[in-house]
């Protein structure tokens, strides 16, 4: 800023206010953790460390939403507790301090900005890489999984492009200029989705695009009228009485119809053959698990060594039980499995009672989030891992409608 003598300001003055310094930092956390490249932890731990001061420096801001959602943090708490009985002490610690890390993160994002910021900053920082992805699928790289490391990955990243993109395309609070980039976006992520060959992509594409196209017509505005409420059970009444003609006059089962058409089977890819493998290892430490990073270890574990026979693994490959609940309750235990679930269901009943009573078209995405990660939670074993954005996007929603429905109550209590 350039000033006269008499202190006026005489040039240009550039000011970011906190929230707009807030909603750049957010975008470069949820680029950098969206996507993996050479070099990323060179922004990865300068962000992380400049959130860990940005906690500590708005403690008092944040401490009213820890008071009301402090359930979520007792799983990173029991976590740390584990590092005294884990296998691997240290892995066990770091993942307790990264893990505690990423969920005051969310404290600090839901308290800060607002779930319409949340979601366009979620829309900047994907969109930029789902452009970057898809010029480089049909470019150098491999059509069906991009800049990412596998199929897999590039599918479920491109769900999370979607759902913010359609949401922001749905939403009459934003610009009109975010609302046709988005667009644009949703195009993008539905054509990569499809071309990186995963079922679980796909469905979770069509599944989260029924759920906002019918959230934008009834939840917008609350669902408590009565307009609505018909409107809702209408459907669902055609939907139950369509199935009650449907499903009687089928004659192979539909869920694995569904599976056949996607090149999958009923064991869903091996997943159940794991499972029981999981259900064995939690039985020898059922209460107190052996700690992250204990069990995964091939030179120390015959039963490892025989899972990777059995699923064709290179002994340097990272593998997991694809479930998130056994991969917990192995290395957490049942007593951090069921902490975890606590937290997840407190979660869930905060983020869907404000969208049932308010709905914003940002907590009908966050909303529709959540679903998604609940379903992939039980196909995939990433969920409560440290920097997992598809995660976290779900924690930062439920405290995001738990901060808002706090200022609406103190706003109540000041007006009687």
């Amino acid at each position: 800023m350039y000033a006269s003598h008499d202190g006026r300001p005489t040039g240009l003055q550039l000011r970011i206010t906190p929230q707009r310094r807030d909603f750049i930092v957010l975008s470069l956390w949820f680029g950098v953790t969206f996507v993996q490249f050479p070099g990323d932890q060179l922004l990865l731990y300068p962000l992380a460390a400049y959130y860990a001061l940005t906690i500590w420096r708005d403690q008092r801001a944040i401490l009213p939403l820890v008071s009301r959602g402090w359930i979520v943090l007792v799983f990173p708490l029991w976590c740390l507790l584990s590092v005294a009985w884990a296998v691997e002490p240290v892995e066990a610690l770091k993942h307790a301090v990264y893990l505690s890390l990423t969920m005051l993160i969310c404290f600090q994002v839901a308290s800060s900005l607002t779930p319409r910021q949340i979601m366009q900053s979620v829309l900047l920082a994907t969109g930029v890489i789902g452009v970057i992805n898809i010029l480089y699928a049909f470019g150098p790289g491999e059509i069906d999984r991009g800049i990412f490391t596998q199929k897999n990955t590039m599918g479920k990243n491109m769900v999370v492009l979607w759902i913010a993109a359609l949401a922001t395309c749905l939403d009459p609070g934003a610009p009109r200029i975010w609302r046709l980039v988005a667009a644009g976006l949703a195009g993008i992520a539905a054509v990569m989705a499809v071309l990186s060959d995963s079922a679980t992509a796909v469905l979770l594409v069509l599944a989260s695009s029924m759920i906002l196209l019918t959230g934008a017509v009834i939840l917008r505005g609350g669902l408590f009228r009565a307009s609505r409420l018909a409107t809702a059970f209408f459907l669902l009444a055609a939907l139950a009485g369509t199935a009650m003609v449907v499903l009687p006059t089928l004659t192979a089962d539909p869920v694995a119809v569904v599976l056949d058409r996607f090149g999958k089977d009923t064991t869903l890819t091996g997943r159940t053959v794991l499972w029981d493998y999981a259900e064995d290892q939690i039985a020898e430490h059922p209460v107190l698990g052996v700690g992250a990073g204990g069990f995964w270890r091939y030179q120390a574990s015959p039963l490892v060594r025989k899972i990777y026979f059995d699923f064709y693994k290179a002994p340097g490959d990272v593998f997991n039980f694809h479930n998130s609940y056994y991969e917990i309750a192995i290395h957490q235990g049942l007593v951090g499995l069921a902490l975890a679930v606590m937290g997840t269901l407190w979660a869930v009943v905060i983020l869907t009672r404000a969208t049932v009573r308010l709905g914003t078209m940002p907590l009908i995405y966050f909303f529709t989030h959540m679903l998604v990660v609940l379903v992939r939670s039980f196909t995939e074993a990433d969920f409560l891992r440290p920097f997992v954005i598809f995660h976290m996007i779900f924690w930062i929603g439920a405290l995001a409608a738990c901060h808002g429905m706090m200022r609406r109550d103190v706003a109540s209590a000041r007006e009687t």
